[in-house]
């Protein structure tokens, strides 16, 4: 199985992914689909676009007798800008972590009901109460992952080292994940800083950075993981950032396409179910929640997306295979050495400032 050979040759993390290629139901945008207030119905669900089983969907609208719609987007700044719009209409969201509590700060996000999610006691401790959501007030975990450096080894096999991007050298072609907080960690990462610094000094060394390599001749622009995933399969890029949840189904495709983590570290991010202040369904946004933390629907999640799941009751359902790579199970040791990061949230202020001018000049090169 070309699953087997991602547990092959490792180095310091193996193989890991996501996203797999027949996902009909997933890549129905709604749009169109009209949303009764209140009608406890229709579910519409604001999320990473390839991130649920479809069957997953269909069970919950067969198991409710109700209709479930999926918007999709690629980064959450564009989740956010959409949401402050005010343009969209969606019961549940899956942020990443670190904007959580600037949800909460623009009004965008209900507290949960605890009384509705039975399940959420299969959450493993260790993913709870967390400094972006002290008492999970307002959301849940879902999924998480690193990100990595991914490859066609038929094209060009990289060293495990950043250095392959941000490096002095300009021989190969690169994309660069389309979010400011991975592309900024992954700068400050081969730099030897934190991927969540404040300091003023370090950023503008990641700027300086940054400047020099998307003036790379092998610059190839930003793009989200599949588009960063396609690309590797089509060989038209010699290396890409990319969440490491994203590469799995290209490996089943082509076992050439591989993904590492470089050795100077890198992100961690978590992503999470939120119900929005706007739900016009919170009850049903409350047991589409409780759904995902069951045990079983938890691991067929997992075995269909290939992301980590913080659900300790989905042990025994998991894919073998799951349980054995490493970079969806890093030992504690790896979140306290200052290898692996999870994105935080930024202080308000001079330091997001600078990471969004950053960002801002970057895009406009």
């Amino acid at each position: 199985m070309k699953r087997a050979a991602l547990l092959a040759g490792a180095g310091l993390l193996l193989m890991t992914g996501c996203y797999r290629v027949q996902k009909p139901a997933q890549a129905q945008p709604g749009a169109a689909v009209p949303v009764t207030r209140g009608d406890g119905k229709t579910l519409r669900i604001f999320i990473w676009s390839e991130y649920i089983d479809p069957d997953l969907v269909k069970a919950f609208e067969k198991q409710n007798g109700v209709r479930v719609v999926l918007d999709t987007f690629e980064s959450n700044e564009a989740m956010l800008a959409k949401l402050q719009g005010g343009g969209a209409q969606y019961d549940l969201a899956v942020p990443s972590n670190y904007v959580v509590q600037t949800m909460v700060r623009a009004g965008l996000l209900q507290p949960l009901d605890k009384s509705r999610l039975p399940n959420l006691k299969n959450i493993a401790p260790g993913f709870l109460n967390a400094d972006y959501d002290p008492g999970n007030v307002y959301s849940v975990p879902y999924q998480y992952a690193a990100t990595g450096l991914a490859y066609n080894r038929q094209r060009y096999v990289p060293q495990d080292t950043w250095a392959e991007i941000f490096g002095p050298i300009d021989r190969h072609s690169f994309v660069l994940l389309d979010d400011p907080r991975e592309v900024i960690g992954a700068a400050l990462k081969y730099l030897g800083f934190s991927a969540n610094t404040t300091r003023v000094e370090e950023l503008r060394a990641a700027r300086d950075l940054l400047r020099r390599v998307v003036a790379k001749k092998g610059f190839q622009g930003f793009d989200g993981g599949p588009g960063t995933r396609n690309k590797l399969l089509a060989r038209t890029v010699d290396l890409g950032q990319i969440y490491v949840g994203d590469l799995l189904i290209a490996t089943e495709e082509d076992e050439n396409v591989q993904v590492l983590l470089p050795r100077q570290g890198t992100t961690i991010s978590m992503d999470t179910l939120v119900v929005l202040k706007r739900s016009p369904n919170p009850a049903l946004a409350h047991r589409f929640i409780d759904f995902i933390l069951d045990a079983q629907n938890g691991a067929q999640l997992s075995n269909y997306t290939y992301y980590a799941t913080p659900n300790a009751a989905t042990r025994p359902y998991l894919d073998d295979f799951l349980k054995d790579i490493p970079a969806l199970n890093p030992p504690a040791a790896w979140l306290t050495d200052g290898r692996l990061d999870f994105i935080g949230e930024l202080p308000a202020g001079g330091p997001q400032r600078l990471y969004d001018r950053i960002w801002t000049e970057l895009k406009s090169r």
